[in-house]
């Protein structure tokens, strides 16, 4: 992974690395990174999880409820260009996703999408007659490091401890708190560890357990643990993101509604957005069908006909309800198949 060096608290003149903000960041680090040692050192195969974490896929548990402005995603905006021209409030979905931390990025880069992030924070709540709309961030993968005053520090405790630091107390006098969305796990010890960091975080900042969430996002990679993932995070968990590129409705996205609604969390679809009107009518129309919560796009044209799709088939806020119990063994019984 790309290692950034920041050798002063005053690079760039940003407003964000203040002393106190530094000071944070290094007790966040010192807490984590043996921790985080042990994580990188971690395999686990199909066959072990099947073993390992069978008691977890057949015991009773639920993940914990989300706040009030989590309840309904029927429609989830993407943005990962910074800064923003429009608010996304005046686009109509019900929550915004800042996916701005991405690997290109350079640490400068990734201040100023900070720096960004923050005017869009104090718009949202402060200068608009409009609902505020919820918001989460994407922090850099884990595995990144960013050198600071001589410590390595993983990127993502950097984007979002520098987010907690700076606009936890705006977020909680808003009825809302520091929301995460989690790309590229690949296994449920790392769901564990977010878990920990998120559990130290609400401490740190007198929030109360369970206060700070995080959608955990689902592919053809990582979809064998999605129960345990689930588990891991069962207490600050905001649902799952679920990406299957251009595949349509499958049995594998029907188990996994199955297990996001067992566990009673959201699931919401994302991608197949590059399609002609007419066969993305017909996709959205099915997901709706199947059970999803919600759709998540980047392109926020399309955000009016998801509405109107998704208020048709889901006029409550989610479909957590919606129970399809014969899809359940599907993940297990794909898990089995890998076993040689």
């Amino acid at each position: 992974m790309l290692d950034e060096i920041v050798e002063s608290a005053n690079v760039q003149g940003s407003d964000l690395l203040t002393h106190e903000a530094m000071m944070f960041l290094e007790k966040l680090h010192r807490r984590f990174h043996q921790d985080l040692h042990q994580l990188e050192e971690q395999q686990i195969s199909n066959g072990q999880l099947l073993m390992v974490t069978k008691d977890i896929r057949e015991a009773s548990w639920e993940v914990k409820a989300v706040r009030k402005d989590l309840q309904e995603r029927r429609v989830v905006l993407k943005n990962s260009s910074s800064p923003l021209e429009s608010l996304p409030q005046k686009s109509g979905a019900n929550l915004f996703i800042a996916d701005y931390f991405t690997e290109s990025l350079s640490f400068t880069d990734r201040l100023i999408a900070q720096e960004n992030l923050k005017l869009f924070i104090q718009k949202n709540f402060f200068h608009t007659v409009q609902k505020p709309i919820a918001v989460m961030i994407t922090p850099s993968d884990w595995r990144r490091k960013d050198t600071i005053n001589g410590l390595q520090m993983s990127a993502s405790l950097v984007d979002f401890g520098l987010y907690v630091f700076h606009h936890t107390e705006t977020l909680k006098r808003n009825g809302s708190a520091p929301y995460l969305c989690l790309k590229g796990l690949a296994t449920y010890e790392e769901a564990k560890w977010w878990n920990n960091v998120l559990t130290y975080l609400e401490r740190e900042m007198n929030l109360t357990e369970g206060t700070m969430k995080a959608t955990i996002t689902i592919t053809m990679e990582n979809v064998h643990q999605t129960e345990e993932m689930l588990y891991e995070l069962r207490n600050h968990c905001a649902g799952i993101h679920l990406i299957e590129g251009n595949r349509g409705i499958t049995d594998v996205a029907r188990s996994v509604i199955s297990i996001g609604h067992k566990r009673k969390t959201h699931v919401i679809s994302e991608g197949s957005e590059k399609k002609r009107q007419a066969d993305l009518f017909e996709t959205l129309t099915r997901e709706a069908v199947e059970g999803f919560d919600g759709k998540c796009v980047t392109d926020a044209s399309l955000i009016q006909m998801i509405k109107g799709i998704w208020n048709h088939y889901m006029p409550e806020p989610n479909q957590i309800w919606k129970k399809r119990n014969e899809y359940l063994s599907i993940l297990a019984d794909l898990n089995q198949t890998k076993i040689v």
